[in-house]
């Protein structure tokens, strides 16, 4: 009896020294660099043995805590952070504006000093681009009428079909569902092109207002020299 219970304390012991093993086998080391990025890996780095680490089982809990571990908060951004653009997907910060707002709005205003030299002339370039617009337009909105005739067709050949108690051909069918998408598409087009006028009204307006000011402001600078 006593040789069967100093077998049995000594697996035991053994189990425990396995069980251990195993157990430290399969910790995890949580450390901070100096950056404030978190790590995990199954040594530490010499530099941060003496550092402050967690130490996580192999079921992911945390057996060993240090409270220092947790990262500071990341300082407050200063006047020139502010100014910096968003950073694009790769993470990396945007190349800084090469012109402050002022002096991008005094290159705009040259410029349309330089480009037109009177308001009719703002006026005349608005009305070029509309009648390229009413050029696409026209083109649209002839093949638009094209396809509601070929479809007011293929709906009369459809219903000439019903009445004579005939099935509708899958084909005429088909060519129906064809049509109804390409008027659709069709229509979008038009819009499109409705918005795009408005938006160069927008625009130009915007231009030829810009150019009155302008155009009283360097007057007043000239009255007063």
């Amino acid at each position: 009896m006593e040789l069967k219970h100093r077998t049995t304390i000594i697996s035991l012991l053994v189990a425990g020294v396995m069980t251990a093993g195993v157990a430290n086998a399969a910790e995890v080391f949580r450390w901070v660099d100096e950056n404030g990025e978190v790590h995990y890996s199954e040594s530490l780095p010499p530099d941060f043995k003496d550092k402050g680490h967690d130490i996580l089982n192999s079921s992911g809990l945390v057996i060993d805590e240090d409270i220092s571990l947790t990262p500071p908060p990341p300082p407050e951004p200063t006047a020139e952070d502010k100014k910096e653009l968003p950073r694009d997907q790769s993470g990396l910060p945007r190349p800084k504006a090469l012109y402050s707002e002022a002096e991008m709005q005094k290159r705009m205003d040259n410029f349309l000093m330089l480009r037109y030299d009177s308001e009719q002339e703002i006026i005349d370039a608005m009305n070029v681009e509309i009648k390229q617009l009413d050029y696409d337009r026209r083109l649209l909105e002839t093949t638009r009428a094209s396809m509601i005739e070929s479809y007011l067709g293929e709906i009369r050949e459809a219903a000439n079909q019903q009445r004579a108690g005939l099935q509708v051909p899958e084909k005429v069918s088909k060519d129906v569902n064809q049509m109804q998408s390409r008027l659709a598409t069709a229509q979008a087009s038009l819009n499109a092109l409705a918005e795009r006028e408005s938006s160069i009204r927008t625009e130009f307006d915007k231009q030829l207002v810009r150019f009155r000011f302008l155009q009283e402001e360097w007057a007043e600078e000239s009255g007063d020299s």
